[in-house]
């Protein structure tokens, strides 16, 4: 096994299926994330209060890489277009956006049934795969063996659709991203998946507080509200706009009661 994963017959494919933006998906999605139209899409991830006095005095002008084993891509800065505004607020209830540059990013489009069937096949012709399915260890191996199929094929951002959901604050059909931040192995030079803060966001800023708290249930695929307010979602596009001109300064940080 080496660090890009065992050459596979798919391997051509896969390479087939990468879009550069702006093609493919992002494409569109990046423009849905500019409701105010200051030619930078936004996205935004969602983290614990805990975490926010972080941002709220500067300490930090950086999104944090996860590299928390069982994440749905593996290694990488998770958040969403600011298209779907509070999509990951399961998460938690601090807002966080930050403005990016997608330029020539090679992007997986993980959304559609065709491409995972891709990367499932290319996992199966994986030694690692046995152990992804067949051991109590398969959360660390499935993030092994999805690093590996980044970095096999140099993927900068993997769409997904969510994997856990609330009915009022996501559906099936949203888009979460995993962005890769690169380094070099200085013993091999070989591209490795950064660790630590990602640089590849901008100003990040506190822009949103939800009004609720949510636990895991059923294994965690559902993230239950706490407090469950209401029951109808917000549409996307009229608060992704607020949102929006709460990071432009135009207004304070919205709080959100879906």
């Amino acid at each position: 096994m080496t660090a890009k994963g065992f050459p596979t017959r798919i391997d051509a494919t896969i390479r087939s299926a990468i879009d550069i933006y702006p093609d493919g998906r992002l494409g569109t999605l990046a423009a849905q994330s500019d409701p105010l139209g200051r030619g930078s899409p936004l996205v935004i991830k969602y983290i614990p209060a805990r975490y926010a006095m972080d941002y709220q005095t500067a300490k930090t002008t950086q999104l944090r890489i996860s590299n928390t084993a069982g994440f749905t891509w593996g290694d990488g800065t998770y958040v969403s277009p600011l298209a779907f505004p509070i999509s990951t607020a399961v998460f938690g209830r601090i807002g966080v956006v930050a403005k990016f540059d997608p330029t020539a990013w090679k992007v997986f489009d993980a959304t559609t049934d065709q491409h995972q069937d891709y990367y499932l096949q290319w996992a199966a012709l994986q030694p690692l795969f046995r152990r992804a399915t067949l051991t109590a260890l398969s959360p660390y191996y499935n993030q092994k063996l999805r690093n590996l199929f980044r970095i096999a094929f140099d993927i900068d951002c993997v769409l997904f659709p969510p994997d856990q959901s609330n009915p009022v604050y996501n559906n099936s059909s949203d888009v979460w991203m995993n962005v890769t931040d690169w380094t070099i192995d200085l013993n091999t030079g070989e591209r490795r998946i950064a660790t630590g803060n990602s640089a590849l966001f901008a100003e990040p800023k506190i822009s949103a507080i939800i009004e609720d708290e949510f636990y895991d249930d059923l294994g965690g695929t559902l993230r239950r509200a706490m407090l469950a307010f209401t029951t109808t979602k917000p549409p996307d596009g009229p608060l992704a706009q607020a949102i929006a001109q709460s990071y432009a300064g135009l207004k304070k940080p919205m709080r959100i009661r879906a």
